[in-house]
């Protein structure tokens, strides 16, 4: 197949995506865990960390691939050249889903921290595919982009691996995500509406400092489901009620509503795994004076680490829950919720 040159096809640009912190039905987007249930549904936001991917013309003729995070740099002959294995193992199986390219700088970051367990990664991934698109005149939709970004993901983790943050990175806002067998029930709420605005006015962001390792921990659950333990299958259904419950309280932007489902979802949760909820988290959320301003607060994706979400009581309680947080060895992040993918060209 013959390679395509960048300075034939495009000029500099810059893909972000933004990452995404769930509020409920975290792990049910996983297949063939929502086959397993009744009403499996996912609720997210997505938020302004994001993930970028900056391409440039490069004028030796090859593919110079360099990430940020990792300060990890490769030059090889063309896109399909990058090794599987490794730090860049993701990026290289995401570049073989596209036509082999030569002529390309691509460089890739996320603003996440390591193991934030707010899909940066998914993200990254998302905004590759759609910056290759760019290049190789493929057109998908964001579906089709969603489902093969899944499909790289769990072939290069030789794992699991879920939906919703793909679906998040390229639609961004407030997503209702339904799983239904053969297709996706999505409703979605843009993030500078009054569900945005409520959502954002409410909501609180840490990083708990632990890192998120989620892919043993949601083995084992989703383990149980698949043998018919009917302890694991019902808990699995109170989160996919708690979902449920937590869109409806989007929708008729009900903050207390939406902490009452967080709290419900996370507090099964919870049980689902010892390493779900650190002794920190435990700490945390079982303090008196964090309960006085947060009523509803859970660890992102499949916990263990990561990020904490939570809803405020009143939003005029940030400052002194914020110090809180930090008070129990946690960094307050920014909480601002995301529209969806985004272009730009860069300037030389």
């Amino acid at each position: 197949m013959k390679k395509k040159s960048l300075a034939a096809v495009s000029v500099p640009f810059r893909v972000t995506a933004p990452n995404r912190i769930d509020l409920a039905g975290g792990t049910l987007d996983i297949y063939p865990l929502y086959l397993l249930l009744d009403g499996a549904m996912t609720v997210n936001a997505a938020i302004s960390i994001r993930s970028v991917v900056e391409v440039r013309p490069f004028e030796r003729g090859g593919v110079r691939l360099r990430s940020e995070n990792f300060n990890v740099s490769v030059v090889v002959a063309d896109t399909h050249k990058i090794l599987s294995g490794g730090k860049l193992g993701l990026i290289a199986r995401a570049l073989r889903h596209f036509p082999a390219v030569s002529g390309l700088d691509i460089v890739v970051r996320n603003e996440a921290p390591v193991g934030s367990g707010i899909g940066a990664s998914s993200a990254l991934l998302v905004a590759l595919m759609a910056a290759m698109g760019r290049v190789t005149g493929a057109r998908n939709s964001w579906k089709e982009t969603a489902l093969a970004a899944m499909e790289i993901e769990a072939s290069h983790l030789k794992g699991l691996a879920g939906r919703q943050d793909h679906v998040a990175a390229l639609r961004g806002g407030v997503q209702g995500i339904g799983f239904l067998p053969g297709r996706l029930d999505i409703r979605r709420f843009s993030p500078g509406g009054g569900h945005g605005r409520m959502l954002q006015a409410y909501g609180i962001l840490a990083n708990s400092e632990i890192s998120h390792r989620s892919s043993d921990v949601n083995w084992r659950m989703i383990r149980g489901a698949i043998d018919g333990d009917a302890a694991v299958l019902r808990k699995f259904r109170g989160i996919a009620a708690a979902a449920r419950d937590a869109w409806e309280a989007v929708s008729a932007s009900d903050p207390d509503a939406l902490a009452k489902a967080v709290s419900a979802e996370w507090n099964i949760r919870r049980t689902l795994a010892k390493e779900v909820s650190p002794g920190k988290i435990e700490a945390l959320l079982g303090d008196r004076r964090f309960r006085r301003l947060v009523s509803g607060a859970k660890l992102c994706g499949a916990g263990n680490g990561g990020m904490l979400f939570g809803i405020l009581r009143d939003p005029t309680g940030r400052a002194e829950a914020e110090s809180i947080i930090r008070a129990f060895g946690m960094s307050v992040m920014p909480f601002r919720l995301s529209g969806g993918l985004r272009f730009e060209n860069i300037r030389i």
